[in-house]
């Protein structure tokens, strides 16, 4: 039996990979806060908590998901899910994870042309396709040891962001948003922010659930989603203080340069580090799929960060515009399915029990 100095190790590492995977090039650099919150005025803010509740809840049901049915491979996800159409889930599931793989690896040509002048800013997909392919080689152990060290300078950066802007001078300016439909939509909007999420660290995180107690997957999934909250709130004020970053690719960078350079320099640093350790979940997630159809781990790394680094040309706001909706109901779908699974294998353990007392 493990005790409890176990259970909150164990709880804080499942919280740091649920939280480390959803911090790509959006939520680090603050363009999908604006995108999915913070355009709805007020009415972000409950948004925002139904959003942690939603992912607390869901995040909770895949590592369980992963650990009863011993997840080791996105074939086995797909196949409890789809049945006889897990092959389509499969394909689909990896379309989309090269798309955001792709997002990744333009959000750092993006971050990176903020501060260079020159045309070298280009070679940010590059580095950064580099390092998650060595990463990747490194182990899913690995892996889960750079979500850990990403993730608190994140959230130290985000709140010294808030802390600098409460002490600004600049009013607080919340948009108005008119109309019930606009309110409908920021509902759906935030239900396709999780759904999406998940859907593409799903592999990762019904992995990881595999190896942990049923308590820690709960306080780990209920860390992972508080440290989202906190984030996302802190940088919805954020942006309400300083009006004119929502109109910038890099929101969270727009703010840090305004409280000074240097500042601004690190927070690039550590958005980078976020993109990062998205882009290493889905080489890793990627990788391991194709070797399951016995192609070598490492070739198959660097073949898809290649095919990566070529979408990435379209551009980040491109991808981020056209590609994430799509994907984010094929995530909602990913969801459905999986609690569709769960509530008939409730109902089946249920029905065993009457057959037992009978």
């Amino acid at each position: 039996m493990q005790g409890k100095s176990g259970i909150f190790v164990q709880s804080l590492v499942i919280g740091a990979v649920l939280f480390g995977s959803i911090v790509g090039a959006g939520f680090a650099s603050g363009e999908e806060v604006w995108y999915y919150f913070a355009r709805f005025g007020w009415v972000c803010f409950p948004l925002i908590i139904f959003a942690g509740v939603l992912l607390f809840w869901l995040g909770y049901m895949f590592l369980e998901f992963g650990k009863r049915n011993g997840i080791e491979s996105v074939q086995q996800i797909n196949k409890q899910l789809f049945g006889k159409w897990g092959l389509a889930g499969e394909i689909i599931f990896i379309i989309s994870n090269v798309i955001l793989l792709s997002s990744m690896l333009a959000g750092a040509n993006s971050l990176f042309d903020i501060v260079l002048e020159s045309s070298a800013y280009r070679y940010a997909s590059v580095l950064t396709a580099s390092i998650a392919i060595l990463v990747s080689w490194l182990g899913f152990d690995k892996m889960v040891k750079v979500n850990m060290l990403v993730v608190p300078l994140l959230v130290l950066v985000v709140f010294c962001s808030f802390i600098f802007c409460l002490n600004s001078s600049n009013d607080f300016t919340v948009p108005l948003v008119e109309g019930g439909e606009k309110v409908i939509t920021a509902i759906f909007l935030s239900i396709l922010y999780v759904c999406s999420n998940l859907y593409f660290a799903g592999f990762i995180f019904a992995r990881l659930g595999t190896a942990n107690s049923k308590k820690a997957n709960f306080f780990g999934s209920l860390i992972g989603a508080v440290f989202l909250v906190i984030c996302l709130l802190c940088m919805v004020v954020s942006i309400y203080l300083n009006p004119y970053s929502s109109m910038s690719d890099m929101p969270l960078v727009y703010i840090a340069n305004s409280v000074g350079h240097s500042f601004g320099i690190v927070t690039l640093v550590v958005v980078w580090l976020g993109i990062l350790t998205t882009a290493v979940s889905l080489v890793y997630t990627i990788a391991a799929w194709l070797n399951k159809y016995n192609i070598s781990f490492k070739f198959a790394s660097v073949l898809i960060s290649i095919v990566g680094l070529i979408i990435s040309g379209l551009g980040f706001g491109t991808i981020v515009s056209y590609c994430y909706p799509v994907m984010g109901c094929f995530g909602i779908i990913f969801m459905l399915r999986m609690l569709f699974c769960e509530r008939k294998i409730k109902k089946k353990k249920g029905f065993c029990k009457q057959i037992a007392v009978k």
